[in-house]
């Protein structure tokens, strides 16, 4: 932390590391959308497999011995696009079959790769699951938008009230009049209610998330997801915890010197 980032309590330094990793994630997250799409057209070019009986008709079922030129060519295609993503190996780093039953589920994972014929019926499997996938990314996406949005206000609000703080910090009270006193103390007042009215607006926020993306109680939230890396899940309501104590600090210094005038 610099000696400026120190003076203003490290909330410019927080937040800007909490905005970087989220600008990350909404960039991953678009990725991995992109290449779902592509993986989805890929797909649809795969013509599903069929088998003729000898006497000339289509049989409803087949087994062969390995895997077929469709699942092959599926298999090429979502190695060529989903797990081709340039965080692929840093953020997930799992080979094909891991990928699918993650991705998808375990049943089209071992549909896709138990050696039978890339049927119509698979086909329209594969196709339905990516189309649910890039569902839940786009979803994520109008999430994380959101969440850079709240993020960029609590910012604007809390980065010049934690440089008035350490202006405050910075003053000499033993020789100020009471009235100057009052005055500190009844400003400290109203950085206090700018603390609250941020603390409320995320908490609202927050709460907008979860219900929106459908997540269960014990399940993460956005921040928690997005921050887990920069030892703080919460960065927001974190910088107005150490400001609305810092508040209290400056305060009773305050009120001290006034008892003394």
């Amino acid at each position: 932390m610099d000696a400026a980032d120190s003076r203003a309590f490290g909330v410019e330094g927080r937040l800007a590391r909490a905005a970087t990793a989220l600008r990350r994630e909404r960039r991953r997250t678009a990725d991995e959308l992109k290449a779902l799409r592509a993986f989805e057209e890929r797909v649809q070019d795969i013509e599903p497999e069929t088998t003729v009986s000898q006497g000339g008709t289509v049989a409803r079922a087949s087994v062969v011995a390995g895997p077929t030129d469709g699942l092959d060519a599926v298999r090429e295609a979502y190695e060529e696009t989903v797990m081709s993503v340039p965080h692929y190996d840093e953020e997930y780093g799992d080979g094909y079959v891991e990928s699918v039953r993650a991705e998808f589920s375990p049943d089209l994972a071992a549909a896709l790769t138990d050696g039978t014929r890339f049927n119509t019926r698979r086909k329209q499997a594969v196709l339905s699951s990516s189309s649910a996938s890039q569902s839940a990314r786009a979803s994520l996406l109008e999430t994380l938008s959101s969440e850079a949005d709240s993020l960029e206000d609590a910012t604007e609000s809390l980065a010049p009230l934690a440089e008035e703080l350490a202006e405050f910090s910075a003053r000499s009270l033993s020789e100020a009049p009471f009235g100057t006193l009052d005055a500190y103390r009844a400003r400290l007042a109203v950085l206090e209610e700018t603390c609250e009215s941020v603390a409320d607006g995320r908490q609202s926020t927050l709460f907008e998330q979860r219900r929106t993306t459908g997540l269960p109680a014990d399940a993460p939230d956005v921040p928690q997801y997005v921050y887990q890396g920069l030892g703080f899940d919460y960065p927001v309501m974190a910088v107005v915890a150490d400001l609305s104590a810092a508040i209290e600090r400056i305060r009773a210094d305050v009120e001290a010197a006034m008892g003394r005038c």
